[in-house]
């Protein structure tokens, strides 16, 4: 690697050096200890200087008073006193140029350390493209998701923010919303349900759950196609489905069908002929919806984040909200903690880098779920939270969790008719929940909420 390096990486030693002394002076206090947890270890270039910064983090975590005898019995536990030269070693750095404000040596410090992980990036991108082990696409993407984490980085240590502060983004925001120049959330055309939820909300994970069969993929897709759409004025939103399961064509003549409104099977077959020029035309209105399609197989989610990051910086149009079908085909990175574990703990895994990724990205997370086997031996089958398959973490990091339950009503021909649906919105972090009726459309993949009023949910 050091071949790919230039001779001196951005530093500044002397800066390292007062820093450690100002924040280990006699009356450094609270500041000292805000600049100290603005930082870590590997933000200090000298090794020396890295042990003396551990010591310190440690006696200030433990609450204990920070002189030279404390810091070189922290040292000594921790088996780095000989890397500071010993006691007198650590005298001699603690008595470098103090300053009286420490979180301007902190700020230039991380801004250097910055710099050096942009050149060991670099370095890195150079060194492999050189080798051409690996393929270009496979050295975009790894690079892109490192610059984002790098970028990451600051936004992800915001500290305390003063009541004022917080206050004043708030207010902004519900101005914007009040004048009309912000959408309160993402509305996916079902009039009760955006009423509820009033849109998925930015940063939020929301679980769409039920047994195979059932429908979740094309309630998720009627949701997606509704909020693509223009309407009142507004222009729609743009989105990504990422389809574990089917190909992209496949969810395209789905969204076709629902479209056009036209029957799946004779979409399939070639028999829809008599209505050809309609299907056409519902053709080019999808065509200038904002909608992203992926249908890669063993994805997992710094993969996802890449795509949606990629895609920003492609286009003007940034992804607003996603939707994944579904979680439990989403694949774990070889080198992860849950890729070792049971599924349990990997799916809890993977939900958590779900809602960290609503979070960092600011847009609603739209994640499809599979339930257990026990619903089917339930009174009535209708699901419960405790019904999410693999582990209770779901739960945990949903900000709302729904259900699509399906009931069997007898129809006039002694059949089962399965075109009666409930959504069930059984976990809702923001607002109430409910029990949205629906009316299933198998024909057209399409969902339609129902004249009845919303009951609600305990």
């Amino acid at each position: 690697m050091a071949d790919w390096l230039p001779e001196r990486l951005p530093e500044d030693i002397d800066a390292e050096r007062s820093f450690l002394a100002t924040c280990c002076a006699p009356g450094a206090g609270f500041a000292a200890s805000e600049a100290v947890f603005a930082l870590a270890e590997e933000d200090f270039v000298h090794p020396a200087h890295r042990a003396v910064f551990r010591a310190l983090r440690t006696l200030i975590e433990a609450q204990v008073e920070v002189n030279s005898l404390t810091l070189k019995d922290a040292l000594d536990q921790d088996g780095s006193l000989n890397k500071v030269g010993g006691y007198p070693g650590l005298v001699e750095l603690l008595a470098g140029e103090d300053v009286e404000r420490p979180q301007i040596l902190a700020d230039l410090i991380r801004r250097k350390a910055k710099l050096r992980r942009l050149v060991h990036l670099g370095a890195q991108l150079v060194r492999q493209a050189a080798e051409e082990d690996e393929p270009p696409e496979v050295l975009v993407d790894q690079t892109a998701q490192s610059l984002f984490h790098l970028a990451q980085g600051d936004a992800k240590a915001k500290g305390l923010l003063s009541i004022q502060s917080v206050a004043e983004d708030a207010m902004e925001r519900l101005h914007e919303r009040l004048e009309g120049r912000l959408s309160p959330g993402v509305r996916v055309g079902f009039s009760r349900f955006d009423e509820l939820t009033q849109g998925f909300q930015p940063g939020n994970l929301i679980v769409l759950a039920a047994r195979p069969g059932i429908g979740k993929t094309a309630l998720a897709l009627n949701w997606i196609l509704r909020a693509a759409q223009e309407r009142d004025g507004r222009t729609g939103h743009c989105g990504a489905f990422f389809s574990l399961e089917m190909s992209h064509e496949e969810v395209f003549m789905r969204l076709l069908s629902a479209q056009s409104q036209t029957n799946m099977k004779d979409l399939q077959s070639g028999r829809a002929t008599g209505r050809l020029d309609h299907v056409m035309r519902s053709r080019d209105e999808l065509v200038q919806m904002p909608l992203f399609i992926c249908d890669q197989a063993s994805i997992t989610v710094p993969q996802i984040q890449n795509m949606v990051v990629k895609q920003g910086s492609q286009s003007n149009r940034r992804v607003e909200f996603v939707i994944i079908d579904y979680l439990q085909l989403l694949s774990s990175p070889e080198n992860s903690r849950g890729a070792k574990q049971n599924e349990a703990v990997r799916i809890g895994e993977i939900s958590r880098g779900l809602k960290l990724m609503a979070k960092d990205f600011g847009i609603p997370v739209v994640v499809l779920s599979q339930l257990n086997r026990e619903v089917e031996h339930r009174q009535g089958g209708r699901p419960q939270l405790s019904d999410l398959r693999d582990s209770g973490a779901i739960e945990q990091d949903a900000d709302m969790v729904a259900f699509i339950h399906r009931k069997m009503v007898p129809s006039a021909d002694g059949d089962t008719d399965l075109s009666s649906a409930e959504l069930i919105v059984a976990k809702h972090r923001n607002g109430p929940t409910a029990i949205i009726p629906l009316h299933f459309q198998g024909e057209f993949a399409m969902y339609r909420e129902m004249v009845r009023e919303t009951s609600s949910y305990a």
